[in-house]
């Protein structure tokens, strides 16, 4: 019988140990979204958001999104899932697990952001006021608020400074020479 318990722990640490951590990851972003047709009411809509989501889940299940700042009036709550199998995070005011509903009777919108732990990408915004219509973005721009430099482009931004001022000192030089 101990021999048995001890195995059990055994394999019950083994199992915990062979488990990957919970990662919580908590990204903000800055988002434009352009082209919309002639018709829409809002021509570009704009806004800041954040999520936090373990990214070794391979699924979330719908959560609340930290949205500000958005100038869709009316728009609902929305909300958010994270797809690991495919780098995902569906956002909108009526989503399932990798899905999201848009109705032209009911005021809301939804994206999907591919690739938000690394360079994030939204290939099309759409959105409702509940007027009867659904519009489409034709591009949409978005920034990594928290993003940072990578060294080779430190390292490119300081070599052009130090050239900028090597040439400003050089040019002083050459001034007071002949003048």
């Amino acid at each position: 019988m101990k021999y048995l318990l001890r195995l059990l722990a055994a394999a019950a640490s083994l199992a915990g140990a062979q488990q990957a951590p919970a990662a919580t990851v908590t990204k903000h972003f800055s988002i434009t979204a352009l082209g919309f047709e002639a018709s829409a009411p809002v021509a570009a809509v704009t806004g800041k958001f954040s999520y936090t989501y373990n990214d070794q889940a391979f699924l979330t299940p719908p959560a609340a999104v930290g949205l500000s700042d958005f100038n869709l009036p009316g728009a609902g709550t929305p909300l958010f899932s994270f797809n690991k199998g495919n780098d995902v995070l569906v956002t909108g005011t009526n989503i399932g697990l990798v899905s999201f509903t848009v109705s032209p009777a009911v005021p809301g919108f939804g994206f999907f952001l591919q690739h938000p732990g690394g360079t994030p990408l939204i290939n099309s915004f759409v959105y409702s006021l509940g007027t009867g219509a659904i519009y489409h973005s034709s591009r949409v721009n978005i920034v990594d608020l928290d993003a940072v430099p990578e060294p080779a482009t430190w390292a490119l931004m300081l070599a052009g400074f130090g050239l900028v001022g090597g040439l400003i000192r050089r040019r002083s030089t050459a001034r007071r020479v002949f003048a």
